[in-house]
């Protein structure tokens, strides 16, 4: 048995081991972290466009580079009422059409930016309007932004995908309440930044934008990863319970095996002995411990030997004191009618041993043999173990 207890808690330290692993895999599987830009990811090809194409009036926006940092300058004329001006990147396909996307498993969108001087810009995302969108005419996706703020040092900036909302001068325009700011996520079809009525006009404003990235989190990963645990757990459970018992069968086995010279049943063998006292107080336990009545001083009156005699000689006989011999005869009894007696209940056998006291009884086996009655007879009827 100390050989199973042994290779179970090295079997635990593995399984503890394969845990962590699964989950910290599990754990990084759940983080979803696409980029965009200056690194592309594959599986999101996009364009870039500026607007407007060509000035109008004093507004205009030139793009300077596209290479490690996005950068562009833009100017906003102003005698125009709503200047607008706006570098954006929309999802295309491998043959450049405009595309819609599904973006429902990010949660957020990050990028580093820089303005000099400082500025105020709407992030912007563009999504198909089932109402309103014509894919010809992309003035007509839906906006949905938030400000942003920016400074001449760099900043990192995140934004949750589910907390822009759509202007009311958008929702006006194509005749939806103001109440209806509600976007779809499953069809974006790209991200802007784009100048605000805070952008200083009539100055030439530098924008540097780098590290554009999605993230989110997918936690059917990580519950596949607990799942997957959960049952390597039940089966190295199972697998160890099955192991348990049979090396605890055996042992039951092999402890009734041994014990066979103390049954009561079986005749006593007894070596001459010089000392009748000895044999005397051996014989008078073999045939007398079934009585419930048995103890140390009943037998003192009946043999007339004092206590302290009674425990040398089981001490150096056996190495066990009266009490000790007198339960180990009694149990050594209980597990033989319990091997050969498929129909007397624990009770009667308790009763039939010397116990009065059923659950003592059973305390009793169970220190002996490693189980309750019950669970030893099942053990030791059943077919051997593999």
């Amino acid at each position: 048995m100390i050989t199973f207890y042994r290779n179970f808690a090295l079997g635990s330290l593995v399984m503890v081991i394969l845990t962590a692993c699964l989950l910290t895999i599990g754990h990084k599987k759940s983080q979803l972290a696409t980029s965009l830009f200056p690194a592309r990811d594959q599986g999101l090809v996009w364009k870039t466009s500026v607007e407007p194409e060509q000035p109008k009036g004093k507004t205009q926006l030139s793009l300077r580079n596209e290479v490690g940092n996005i950068e562009y300058d833009f100017v906003l004329d102003p005698e125009q009422r709503f200047p607008y001006t706006h570098y954006s990147i929309y999802f295309v396909d491998a043959i450049q059409t405009s595309l819609q996307v599904d973006l429902t498993r990010y949660q957020r969108v990050s990028f580093n930016i820089i303005c000099d001087p400082k500025n105020v810009l709407l992030f912007t995302l563009f999504s198909f309007d089932d109402k309103v969108t014509d894919l010809k005419n992309l003035v007509t996706r839906r906006v949905s932004s938030t400000a942003v703020t920016c400074t001449q040092s760099w900043t990192k900036v995140s934004i949750a995908l589910d907390d822009l909302e759509t202007p009311q001068w958008w929702l006006s325009q194509y005749g939806f309440d103001y109440s209806e700011k509600g976007y779809r996520l499953d069809k974006s079809m790209g991200f802007a930044w784009v100048n605000s009525l805070q952008s200083p006009a009539n100055t030439l404003s530098n924008v540097k934008l780098t590290d554009i990235q999605l993230s989110g989190y997918e936690p059917r990963t990580i519950y596949a990863a607990i799942a997957v645990c959960v049952c390597l757990w039940v089966l190295f459970f199972v697998w160890q319970l099955r192991r348990y018992t049979r090396v605890l069968t055996r042992e039951i086995r092999t402890r009734v095996k041994d014990d066979q010279p103390l049954m009561a049943y079986k005749k006593l063998f007894i070596e001459p002995q010089k000392d009748k006292e000895k044999d005397a107080l051996l014989r008078y336990m073999a045939t007398e411990y079934t009585n419930h009545d048995l103890s140390l001083d009943a037998a003192i009156a009946s043999l007339n030997i004092n206590r302290n005699k009674i425990n040398d000689i089981l001490k150096e006989e056996l190495g066990l004191t009266f009490t000790t011999y007198l339960n180990k005869l009694r149990l050594t009894e209980a597990a033989r009618l319990l091997t050969e007696s498929s129909h007397v209940n624990v009770s009667e056998i308790a009763y039939a041993v010397g116990y009065n006291n059923v659950p003592y009884f059973n305390k009793l086996f169970k220190q002996e043999y490693g189980c309750a009655p019950k669970t030893f007879k099942t053990l030791y009827q059943s077919k051997d173990p593999l």
